[in-house]
């Protein structure tokens, strides 16, 4: 923790977003990792449902397929091979075709009446033991390298016993896969000798396959299974006495395909994702200090408003009351020192004196007269001279406790004993030289008004914003005014009208009035209730308050200000309590 406080806040900083963005790389490989997965076993589901409804179709087409096949023979067999078995003739020596495969007539001896003589046919007939319905299907031999089974019925209603009977070989097999028209998967059909009766390859023919995949087929296992890292669908079609096998492999790469594609997207929209919430995380951070600092702005504003409004809500009437009591108390002090009373000073010596003169002549006082008067006056005279000495400690005393007061006011809350007058004075000099005053007439007309208690920059703000308010506003009206026209030497000339800027003061009963009066046109009396809200300003105020903070601030102190519409303008008017 040492070493950390010790490194740079930008050092810090970085670490931090390196950290940050570590985990969420991980935590994001992780999630595609899982995703990836996810979607693998979801897509090996899907291709094993595939394979299991690929079986299970092809062997409904296979059961289907010689169902046709046997119905069809059955048909034959109860006509034209009851014709040809009653003629006992080979009137077709080779047989004959119908759609695909051959068709052959035997008698109750197994001789071939039609057809061409085949033995490995007459060995298979041979080995039927039962004709089920009247037909059955024998198993699978080799005739001419390929393996063919036979379909075999026998023949009712003819003069002699006999069997008709159907050849079905490996293209009517391969027929039934290569009716799908999908070619994504490996499709082959075994007999129970391992060997491949059908296929979409004639190569594949005859062959004998041997695997882990054709052992667990002649098990009589279904499902899938896999070898060799390869999944096949495998199951059976039971064709009378005999089985068929199927054995369904996924040869195409769409799945690799597909997962490697997946994870590769996954990755893409994770990237730009990623990108997105990191953009999205330094905004909210900025948002979040940009709040951060506003809100303590405002909390820190708002503790300022309440701290000052407790101390104008306190405080202030407090030191205005104590105030004007020093005040009239310098008055009064001020009366009670000289004066008429100092007329009484060597009134009784004077008095003596005359006594004197006319005892001198033989009419006045006795001389212990005499000495009264003269220590009655010099006592007179003393204790007035003590009353001058303590009234002027006393004045002394309520001078120094007043500017005490004004520089605690001053230092504590920003209070002190402000002159109206002087405020209205310094800020049009301040107007002169910050504002457009071009061709703007102020007048200024002053009454003795007394000093207020106040903080004297917050009401030097409020005078200059009604003053700034006033000079934009006629500046505004200025370029809208008409030009007077006027005779000259040379004829008409234009002369445009000059504003007229009226600042005034007047002390009233308990209240100082101040009011600004310009000459721009007013205010629209509707909006006026909005001019007073805070995130409302008619006018960008570089320099001093917006109206809602004056008028703020005028209540924290007892004041008020008023806006009302004149003829021209518009006048300002701000009410101070003594």
């Amino acid at each position: 923790m040492k070493q950390w406080a010790l490194l740079k806040p930008g050092w810090q900083k970085l670490i931090l977003y390196l950290i940050v963005l570590g985990v969420t790389v991980f935590l994001a490989a992780v999630l595609q990792w899982f995703v990836v997965r996810q979607f693998s076993v979801h897509l090996a589901e899907i291709q094993n449902e595939q394979l299991q409804y690929e079986v299970q179709e092809l062997s409904s087409s296979i059961t289907e397929r010689y169902a046709a096949w046997q119905a069809e023979l059955k048909e034959l067999s109860s006509s034209l091979g009851r014709d040809m078995l009653n003629q006992g003739t080979r009137q077709y020596p080779e047989g004959f075709k119908r759609e695909s495969g051959a068709f052959y007539v035997l008698d109750e001896q197994y001789h071939v009446i039609v057809g061409r003589d085949n033995r490995e046919m007459k060995s298979a007939v041979q080995q039927i033991k039962w004709l089920q319905n009247g037909c059955a299907v024998s198993s699978f031999v080799t005739e001419d390298h390929q393996p063919a089974q036979y379909i075999a019925c026998r023949i009712q209603g003819a003069q002699m016993g006999g069997f008709m009977v159907r050849k079905v070989d490996a293209d009517m097999l391969s027929g039934i896969i290569k009716s799908k028209p999908v070619n994504q998967y490996e499709t082959l059909f075994y007999n129970g000798q391992f060997k491949v009766v059908a296929s979409r390859s004639n190569p594949d023919i005859n062959r004998t396959d041997i695997t882990g995949v054709t052992r667990r087929l002649l098990e009589g296992n279904t499902g899938v299974i896999e070898d060799d890292g390869e999944k096949y669908g495998i199951g059976f079609s039971r064709i009378g006495e005999e089985a068929l096998y199927i054995s369904v492999k996924d040869v195409s790469e769409d799945t690799a395909q597909r997962i490697s594609s997946f994870g590769k997207q996954l990755w893409m929209v994770m990237v730009l994702i990623l990108f997105i919430l990191w953009a999205m995380l330094v905004q909210f951070r900025k948002r979040i200090v940009k709040d951060a600092i506003v809100n303590n702005q405002v909390r820190d504003q708002r503790r300022d408003e309440d701290m000052r409004q407790q101390q104008d809500t306190y405080y202030l009437p407090l030191m205005q009351t104590i105030e004007q009591q020093l005040q009239e108390l310098q008055e009064q002090t001020g009366r009670l020192t000289g004066g008429d009373d100092l007329k009484l000073l060597g009134f009784y010596h004077d008095l003596a004196n005359r006594f004197e003169a006319a005892s001198s002549q033989g009419k006045g006082a006795s001389h212990e007269e005499l000495e009264y008067f003269r220590e009655l006056n010099e006592n007179f005279i003393q204790g007035r001279l003590r009353q001058e000495s303590s009234l002027g400690e006393l004045l002394t005393g309520v001078r120094s406790l007043r500017d005490e007061l004004e520089e605690k006011m001053h230092d504590n809350s920003g209070i002190s004993f402000t002159d109206m007058n002087e405020i209205l004075s310094e800020s049009l000099k301040w107007a002169n030289r910050s504002l457009n005053m071009k061709n703007i007439q102020v007048i200024l007309r002053q009454e003795p008004v007394p000093s207020i208690a106040a903080q004297a920059p917050m009401l030097y703000k409020t005078i200059q914003g009604l003053l700034e308010n006033a000079v934009q506003a006629m500046g505004r009206q200025g370029g809208e005014q008409p030009e007077d026209q006027e005779q000259g030497q040379t004829g008409l000339r234009s002369k445009r009208q000059s504003q007229v800027l009226k600042v005034s003061s007047r002390l009233e009963e308990g209240e100082i009035v101040i009011i600004i009066e310009d000459t721009g046109g007013g205010i629209d009396d509707k909006m006026r209730w909005s001019y007073f809200q805070p995130d409302y300003s008619q006018n960008s105020q570089e320099h001093a308050f917006s109206l809602y903070h004056m008028d703020a601030y005028l209540k924290t102190i007892g004041g008020r200000l008023k806006l009302r519409n004149t003829d021209q303008g518009l006048q300002a008017i701000v009410r101070l309590r003594r």
